[in-house]
């Protein structure tokens, strides 16, 4: 399955990506207005999104998808870097929704997040903590639902998912085989939470489904996106457990 397919596109192979790529250099426009930064922003509509970085003879370097609920979350910076391999994407390290936006372990839970608009945020990320606030989408690849608590944990063993209801856990806080000078961590993470909103969005450039899923884990409300045939029928009020890739945009300074 790819990430794309997340937020309705089919893709199957690396041309696919290229020719998305390629389409949102074209139709993009320049993120903060400024053309040298070398970063494209297409809004298709219907929350979907894909961000291009532009090369110095307008080529396109890469790709990435989005999801804009319209939920901001306040984070409170702790670390930040390129992507060692492609120095125009990057990602954070952060605690969500901290009590105290200056003392960042103050926050619910930490996550490591791959940034789309990098370029563009990574200017006034020199300072640390640094609170911002921030769109968050988690892009499913793996989900399982449950009706009530009791049966999480009857199923656990048999998922391989050992999260209590409620939960979030950063898979680079977790990992317990990358050595803790690596140069980059891995954006993913596990959910696990009651479901408050579902439904079926359309992508509006290829009018294929995706899901569209709200996750109550505590304190904090995640959202998620999914193919269609991820989860069958979910509904609201359903427990939900499941893991992904964790994207986000920075807007600005908190």
């Amino acid at each position: 399955m790819s990430y794309y397919a997340c937020i309705g596109f089919p893709v199957r192979e690396g041309r696919e990506v290229e020719r998305l790529a390629e389409e949102a250099v074209r139709l993009g426009s320049p993120a903060g207005g400024d053309s040298a930064l070398g970063l494209r922003y297409w809004p298709l509509g219907r929350g979907v999104e894909l961000w291009a970085e532009v090369g110095p003879q307008r080529e396109a370097l890469g790709v990435l998808p989005f999801y804009d609920s319209g939920r901001d979350h306040l984070l409170s910076v702790v670390a930040w870097g390129a992507d060692p391999d492609h120095p125009e994407e990057g990602w954070v390290e952060a605690w969500v929704n901290p009590s105290q936006p200056q003392e960042p372990y103050s926050g619910e839970f930490p996550l490591v997040c791959d940034l789309v608009n990098f370029l563009a945020a990574s200017p006034f990320l020199e300072s640390l903590p640094q609170p911002v606030w921030a769109r968050i989408a988690v892009f499913l690849h793996e989900a399982w639902l449950f009706p009530e608590e009791r049966a999480v944990a009857e199923a656990a063993e048999k998922v391989g998912m050992r999260l209590p209801p409620y939960t979030v856990a950063s898979t680079a806080h977790l990992s317990l085989d990358e050595p803790p000078d690596r140069d980059r961590p891995e954006a993913t993470a596990l959910l696990s939470g009651r479901l408050v909103r579902v439904f079926r969005e359309e992508n509006p450039y290829t009018g294929q489904p995706f899901l569209v899923l709200a996750v109550d884990t505590g304190k904090v409300t995640l959202d998620a996106v999914a193919p269609v045939d991820l989860l069958l029928d979910p509904r609201e009020g359903m427990l939900f457990q499941g893991g992904g890739w964790v994207l986000a945009k920075i807007s600005g300074r908190a």
